[in-house]
């Protein structure tokens, strides 16, 4: 393949890369909510980013196997657990969830790994 071939499929790829990375941001930060259906604090998050109209997913780890294993990775015990962008959050704090909204708002972090921020 040619030089004159490759350039341009090359800038091609990136503008598209760059493109689904705006529309990402655009869209907001992803929120995962994983919850139980018993538990009161978890229905406080999940009426948190409604009134904020917020998107999330709303996980129950008791009867989602695939959302229970997701949950065991990031090592905590309790619901909720929130998940926003790359910064989890165990437990219900308000002020916790809009300082991680803000960050993710901001834009993507330089690292890919999750960060705990809860009573930081």
């Amino acid at each position: 393949m040619s030089v004159k071939k490759t350039v341009p499929a090359l800038s091609a790829f990136f503008a598209i890369l760059l493109f689904a990375q705006a529309l990402a941001f655009a869209a907001g930060p992803k929120v995962e909510i994983f919850m139980t259906s018993w538990c009161p604090y978890c229905a406080k998050a999940e009426a948190f980013f409604k009134a904020k109209g917020v998107p999330f997913t709303a996980s129950d780890i008791e009867k989602d196997a695939a959302a229970r294993m997701r949950f065991q990775r990031y090592g905590q015990r309790g619901v909720p657990l929130v998940v926003i962008g790359d910064v989890v959050i165990p437990g219900y704090s308000v002020a916790e969830y809009e300082k991680a909204l803000a960050v993710a708002k901001a834009g993507p972090s330089a690292s890919s790994q999750p960060k705990m921020v809860y009573g930081k």
